[in-house]
């Protein structure tokens, strides 16, 4: 056998890349469920009293003082989650208005926050039985976050071939809109197109007339974004739960009273009437406080926290009324299983920890776990259809718990963090605020943000063919949904860029400076071309092909081979991905060519699949997923096998006749998306080296 040491191509390279940056930036998300995360986390975060180092740069980040900042930070300790702080540090700390934001804010109330809900014990989707609407989210977050650090990380590949001129538009073909957006990106990262872009702005609200290359790059964000939106509304089994919550919470807003309070010709009066409107508490604690006899009492909701408490609350009523039909079948009155499970929903979350880790161990399913863990109160065991039952009651349960716990913190808090964020965020973008109300009408954009959740709560009720049967909203129809809606978001940025210069000028140095630097690559790395196709020519992981390179020589030949074929098998997966995504997206194109906007006179199945690959990344975190077995043992399922499931209680804004099965429809059984490969090997061998090569950077970027 050779000795010669084994060197990773390009595509194994950018293979390589994808999964690290795919385990470390959803294992940094789940790790805010241990209350000690966000301590580990450092800046900003880092205890007021444990250093002033992190005030020191928080100082100087909002006085602009940036390599004073950086230069306070270089012996702070590398933070637990580096792939977060880098995102935070780089590109939001020095965004203005954020960066005016007091050191308390973020080491004090922020992390007060994230401590409390990481108390808070919520309960985990391998208990419920289903995937949540907190696994959905943060899942998704997850997966859009790994995109931008894989970029700031790696940088927008640089080219030796023309960027410039000579863009041929072929808006008709999803080749054409791939090309179009990567010519923007490269553009606004290397180019001028950027500040030609503000330069519009000031003069048109007709920002798509710049050139072809930027119209057809606005058609490709807006049929990924209509894609994002079907799949949490339409594939998702939370979409209809999700649109009742957001259709509750529509209600309750006061929009004709904001619109009333924009009206104030005074900048200050119209600030604090808006602040009164939210965030005014009436109540003998707030008396109390206000004058001086107490301190941090109970000091009573505003009208946002009212509105939290009330929509989570009826949604805590429709798992309430589950539970006590549960609890009143004949087939569990007797039983004293029911006890059983509500003395385990009151043990700590050490235990509720533990027992479900002996649930994954044992092989059997949580409730099995939790009976015998109170074998003093019931010693014997369910049947199945007890079982069943069972299930569906701790599930329920935990719901309600959830929201009774959410709205704790959020609503019943004392400190008063959230109340208290936001009169800080009010604060530091308040310079900001007058200007646009001095320049710009705000209440026609209140108005039109009002109309386009009407429209979209509008958009996702199903429609009927001739035959009754069920039309499910389409990729399509979002994507018609955003288009009649740009322009006024276009005119908003006319409008500011034209009548607030002063502040137009503050983002433009912030994107500039801070976004756009943090996007370019090492000049030592740049690629020969941008494409899949010139992955040949390509330096796989752009600026950290060298650390990734020296990460794995440092592995032994053995263990070389066998990353290396996980490599090669993810490589082929993904390329299937991109095919699949190209042949979704001219689908889309050919139907938006083809279907008239208003379709509700014929409807007809559209386009249920979109194109991308960060669906397929955020489905294989939720296809991951551990769930509990259906049945009193047997090995734990995963979320691919509940991905139709919603968690008994739970219910939507449609009614049940009006619900739809997503895994019964056409293009769902002929378009599958192929099975990730196993890459557990890769994550073993360098998933830790990973993590210590992101907090070096991390920590350098800030001190050099």
């Amino acid at each position: 056998m050779s000795s010669d040491p084994l060197l990773l191509t390009a595509p194994q390279l950018r293979a390589l890349f994808d999964i690290l940056t795919h385990h470390e930036t959803y294992a940094e998300v789940e790790s805010f469920k241990d209350p000690d995360a966000i301590d580990n986390y450092g800046f900003p975060f880092c205890p007021s009293s444990s250093s002033s180092s992190s005030l020191n740069q928080e100082k100087d980040i909002k006085h602009g003082n940036a390599d004073r900042s950086k230069s306070s930070s270089s012996s702070s300790a590398s933070s637990s989650s580096p792939l977060l702080q880098l995102l935070l540090t780089r590109l939001l700390l020095p965004m203005p208005g954020i960066k005016d934001l007091e050191p308390g804010f973020w080491n004090a109330k922020f992390r007060g926050i994230m401590k409390s809900f990481a108390e808070a014990d919520l309960s985990e989707s391998y208990d419920k039985g289903a995937l949540g609407t907190r696994k959905t989210l943060a899942t998704a977050a997850s997966a859009f976050h790994e995109s931008i650090t894989r970029g700031m990380l790696g940088g927008v590949p640089q080219r030796t071939d023309d960027a410039g001129p000579g863009f041929t538009s072929e808006h008709s073909t999803a080749t054409g809109l791939e090309k179009a957006w990567d010519h923007v990106v490269y553009d606004i990262v290397y180019g001028k197109l950027l500040d030609e872009m503000f330069e519009l702005a000031a003069k048109s609200p007709d920002l798509e007339s710049h050139s072809p290359a930027v119209s057809d790059a606005v058609d490709y964000v807006l049929i990924h974004a209509a894609t994002i939106l079907h799949k949490i509304f339409v594939l998702s089994p939370e979409g209809q739960y999700m649109l009742k919550l957001i259709e509750s919470t529509h209600k309750l807003i006061p929009y004709s009273l904001v619109c009333q309070t924009l009206r104030v010709g005074n900048a200050a009066t119209m600030i604090s009437g808006l602040v009164r409107i939210f965030l005014a508490k009436v109540s003998i604690g707030g008396l109390t406080n206000w004058i001086g006899l107490t301190q941090n009492a109970a000091d009573g909701q505003n009208l946002m926290q009212r509105i939290i408490g009330m929509v989570l609350g009826w949604d805590a009523g429709d798992f309430k009324k589950t539970v006590d039909g549960i609890r009143n079948k004949k087939e569990l009155s007797k039983s004293g299983f029911i006890p059983a499970i509500d003395a385990h929903l009151n043990a700590t979350p050490r235990e509720h920890a533990a027992v479900r880790q002996k649930s994954i161990q044992e092989k059997e399913s949580i409730v099995s776990a939790i009976l015998k863990s109170q074998s003093q109160k019931c010693s014997a065991e369910p049947t199945e259809q007890q079982h069943s039952l069972l299930l569906e009651y701790y599930s329920a349960q935990l719901s309600a718990q959830d929201r009774e716990k959410i709205t704790q913190v959020m609503c019943r808090q004392s400190p008063d963090y959230v109340t208290s964020l936001i009169r800080d965020a009010v604060a530091a973008f308040d310079p900001i605020i007058r200007i646009l109300h001095d320049h710009v009408d705000l209440r026609k954009y209140v108005t039109n943000s009002q109309r386009f959740i009407d429209e979209l709560l509008e958009v996702n009720k199903p429609r009927r063919d001739k035959s009754k049967g069920l039309i499910p909203p389409s990729i399509e129809d979002y994507v018609f949904l955003l288009r009649r809606h740009r322009k006024w978001w276009f005119e908003y940025l006319h409008d500011f860029a034209k009548g607030c210069p002063e502040v137009r000028d503050k983002f433009f140095a912030w994107l500039k400076d801070n976004v756009l630097e943090s996007f370019r690559q090492n000049s030592s790395n740049a690629h020969t071309g941008g494409s899949r196709q010139d992955s040949d020519r390509m330096d796989g992981a752009g600026s950290m092909s060298e650390p990734l390179r020296s990460a794995f020589s440092r592995l032994d030949k053995e263990t070389q081979q066998t990353v290396a074929q996980a490599l090669d098998a993810y490589d082929a997966y993904t390329a299937t991905l991109d095919e699949q995504s190209n042949k979704r997206l001219q689908s889309i194109v050919e139907g938006l060519q083809k279907q008239k906007e208003n379709t509700k006179d014929n409807p007809k199945l559209g386009s249920m699949k979109g194109p991308g690959v960060y669906h397929a990344r955020w489905q294989w975190l939720l296809d991951e997923t551990l769930i509990t077995p259906s049945k009193p043992s047997g090995p734990p399922r995963h979320g691919k096998d509940v991905k139709d499931v919603k968690a008994r209680g739970k219910t939507g804004a449609l009614a049940s006749k009006d619900v739809w099965d997503s895994s019964s429809l056409p293009q769902a059984k002929s378009d599958v998306t192929p099975e990730p490969p196993n890459v557990h090997v890769v994550i073993e061998a360098l998933g830790s080296q990973f993590k210590n090569i992101v907090a070096d950077i991390s920590t350098r970027q800030r001190s050099e």
